[in-house]
């Protein structure tokens, strides 16, 4: 399992990039995406998504150096059309369009259609939270990916619709709460693959609805499906996967999860408040860190050590892997070096 320092393994994924067609400066703002999915512990939206990106350019579906197109706009939202261009390159002008809006009209959204894959959701809202605005985003696949079977189903029915929500709190780390409705997203399940790993129980069923342990009882074939997040409680999930859905595709045009919809991209919903609109940053701060500190106060069940807020865990990862560097499976490090040397780059 090769290790590599942050910048030396954003240096190697850039390189690929840029030699499968795009300038260096999308390559570098995609590879540094990438690789702090990692960073902050989320690999399946990291280093492992190289050679999906890499096929999706040399395919035509991704587009390099794309800006997004207003189709429809209002003083406090826009719909925008994204010419298929990279989700990273897409989401962050986005994002900023709507920080923009809000920042005259207190709260804007921001519907995305025609997006590659936009990678981790987190990225996005602490990009807003950096600059003392909430941010939430959360996506479809544009009526495709359908991965995610309905509550009380067998047939994967919808996409595993996540969404992000960053709120500034002065302190130390901020609050970033990045979830999808289904009990994982894809991207795990190709990990564990990746590490020969079983899944855990409660992640996905079979074709024939039989829950399984192995990534192969979900990509077959025939194709199995993830479930949605709950457990014994899997309608919350379901519900909210719903609502993901219709915001993400619906709204702005991207589509539903539906028979022959389009996959391989992302229909996104992006919102952003101005806290100061509502009340002054300072005092939102201040309520924030004593709400954290009441939390924390609380007394710990077995097993626990400490209670840990959204985004804290990311952010001491964060510190270790700046440290330490960045762990690599070597499946996904062959894939990477694979895709490099069909493109004339030697890693």
């Amino acid at each position: 399992m090769p290790a590599f320092q942050i910048d030396e393994l954003e240096a190697s994924c850039a390189k690929v990039f840029v030699a499968a067609g795009l300038d260096q400066e999308e390559a570098d703002r995609i590879a540094h995406s990438l690789v702090l999915a990692n960073v902050f512990g989320h690999d399946s939206h990291g280093a492992v998504r190289v050679a999906q990106y890499v096929e999706a350019l040399k395919s035509g579906r991704a587009h390099p150096g794309k800006k997004i197109e207003i189709v429809k706009e209002a003083d406090a939202s826009a719909v925008v059309d994204g010419g298929w261009g990279f989700g990273q390159t897409i989401c962050h002008q986005a994002m900023d369009l709507a920080i923009e809006k809000a920042r005259k009209r207190s709260i804007a959204v921001v519907e995305v259609f025609n997006c590659s894959h936009i990678g981790r959701l987190g990225e996005y809202v602490e990009t807003a939270a950096e600059q003392n605005v909430l941010g939430i985003v959360m996506c479809n696949n544009h009526g495709g990916g359908l991965l995610q079977s309905p509550f009380g189903g067998i047939d994967a029915r919808m996409s595993p619709n996540p969404i992000a929500v960053g709120i500034p709190t002065g302190g130390e780390f901020d609050v970033i709460v990045d979830m999808t409705a289904s009990v994982v997203a894809e991207g795990k399940i190709r990990v564990k693959r990746n590490l020969g790993e079983k899944l855990p129980e409660g992640w996905i069923i079979d074709s024939d609805g039989n829950p399984s342990t192995k990534p192969d009882g979900f990509y077959g074939p025939p194709r199995g499906a993830i479930l949605p997040f709950g457990g014994i409680s899997a309608h919350k999930g379901y519900a909210l996967s719903i609502v993901v859905d219709v915001l993400s595709g619906a709204l702005g045009g991207g589509g539903l999860s539906r028979e022959g919809g389009t996959g391989g991209g992302n229909g996104v919903f992006v919102m952003a408040i101005d806290i100061e609109a509502f009340i002054p940053p300072e005092d939102f701060e201040r309520d924030m860190q004593a709400f954290i500190t009441w939390l924390k106060s609380s007394r710990l069940m077995e097993g626990f050590s400490e209670i840990l807020l959204p985004g804290e865990l990311e952010s001491r990862n964060r510190k270790e892997k700046e440290a330490e560097g960045v762990f690599l499976d070597d499946e996904t490090w062959r894939q990477i070096s694979e895709k490099g040397a069909e493109v004339g780059v030697e890693l």
